[in-house]
């Protein structure tokens, strides 16, 4: 060993006291020697020795440096660029990950050059950074958040009483809050599973009327759904604040990362309050223009009115509900007009009506011809819908039978969540079985 090698090695055992390896390389020559006291390079295989350390170090980085990071190193350690990268100085440092049992670890490569009289060489030493740089990318990772925290933030306070962050696949959230519209019931800041807290909460803090419907928009199934042709979808609905009705907007919509949910709610109780008072006064004038003078039921401009705004709320993803629409016609008006004068056919009108609207109590009944009605049931009458057209259709024949009553043709069509119809396809399919009815009765009228 010639007096070179003894120093090097002296110098190699000082430097590996900070590195994990390290290199001597002969600047003019490109020979180098390597030296490591870190077992974890030894299934790299790396050259102890050679004789062209840059020429070895780009084919070493095809097999030992991460496939993201290979062309960078590759460029960064051809010796012209490095020497064109140290003229202003005697150091550089190159940072890439190796790939160590198969998985990626960062390092730092540290080049001191050294030109003496007699020598001019390269000192390399190598050091695992992957716990330092794991911790800036962790760092980043919580600089970003705070980023999107910050933008809600701003969102929250101009628009939202309360805001949730909701982890889509896990429910893990935050909570954000500008005012207090929960009153003294306790909700709360954070979570593991926003989509279970949520239904608990809803029990405590919803209106019964609403309960199952807000339960229903808050699963994790009906958001993603609503979600995918929709930037946003909202409900209104009711909290109850110490006895009290609070009316509440739900508003949901993606982050941008597609990840979480934004779900904004909102305290609306003064805008519904002045829509009711501008709803009242316009009541007051429309009402004799949306009501049949012969029957005193709502007419065929009344039931457009409420066909628009339905289909606006489910088109807009308000209000979302199940509803039946039931289609009535009257039999034997014409024969009843032409044999005993329009007086009695009025009469037998208005006494179909009555039937209709004792029967049907909880919900609006439409005169939408001159012989046929339209009913619109929703929540109580709804859920007791086959009963109550049964308790009609029976009502219907023992008229039928007795010869005394009105023989109403009856068909009824159902709006289930989510249902791809509108609600004029509704009404049609209620209408034609309606006529299926109607033929029926005629077949029981000559059997009598």
């Amino acid at each position: 060993m010639d007096n070179n090698d003894i120093i090097f090695n002296k110098i190699a055992e000082a430097l590996l006291i900070d590195y994990s390896s390290v290199y001597y390389v002969n600047a003019v020559t490109n020979e180098y020697k390597w030296y490591s006291n870190n077992s974890e390079f030894n299934s790299l295989q790396i050259e102890k020795d050679g004789k062209d350390f840059f020429k070895n170090m780009a084919r070493d980085a095809e097999y030992v440096v991460y496939e993201e990071d290979k062309h960078i190193f590759k460029n960064d350690i051809q010796k012209e660029n490095l020497l064109s990268k140290m003229k202003d100085g005697n150091m550089h440092s190159i940072v890439y990950r190796l790939v160590i049992d198969g998985k990626p670890v960062w390092h730092t490569l540290r080049l001191i050059r050294e030109v003496s009289d007699n020598d001019d060489y390269f000192i390399l030493g190598v050091l695992n950074i992957d716990k330092e740089m794991k911790m800036k990318e962790e760092a980043q990772k919580l600089e970003k958040e705070r980023e999107v925290f910050n933008q809600i933030a701003e969102g929250l306070a101009a628009n939202y009483d309360v805001i949730y962050y909701v982890d889509s696949k896990s429910g893990v959230y935050s909570e954000y809050t500008s005012n207090s519209i929960y009153g003294n019931l306790e909700v709360n800041e954070a979570g593991n599973d926003f989509f279970a807290e949520s239904q608990v909460n809803s029990e405590q803090l919803v209106h019964p009327d609403d309960m199952e419907r807000v339960k229903y928009v808050l699963s994790k199934d009906y958001i993603i759904s609503s979600l995918e042709d929709k930037k946003r979808v909202s409900a209104d609905y009711r909290l109850m604040i110490e006895g009290n009705p609070q009316y509440t907007r739900l508003t949901m919509m993606w982050a941008s990362d597609r990840i979480h949910f934004i779900i904004g709610v909102e305290n609306i109780t003064e805008e519904v309050i002045k829509e009711n008072e501008h709803m009242t006064a316009l009541k007051s004038a429309n009402e004799m223009a949306r009501r049949d003078e012969l029957t005193g039921a709502k007419n065929k401009n009344a039931y457009h009115e409420l066909e628009t705004v339905m289909q606006e709320n489910i088109d807009n993803g308000i209000d979302y509900f199940s509803f039946a629409i039931v289609v009535c016609d009257l039999n034997d008006l014409k024969l009843i007009n032409d044999t005993m004068g329009h007086k009695a056919g009025d009469e037998y009108i208005k006494t179909a009506c009555q039937m209709i609207c004792d029967t049907y109590a909880h919900s609006p009944v439409f005169r939408v011809g001159g012989d046929e009605f339209a009913i619109v049931l929703s929540e109580r009458d709804y859920s007791k819908r086959d009963i109550l057209l049964e308790d009609l259709r029976s009502k219907v024949l023992e008229n039928l039978r007795t010869g005394n009553g009105p023989v109403l043709a009856t068909g009824m069509a159902e709006y289930e969540i989510n249902d791809k119809y509108k609600v004029s396809e509704i009404f049609n399919q209620a209408d034609k079985k309606m006529y299926d009815n109607k033929k029926e009765l005629k077949n029981m009228k000559r059997e009598i």
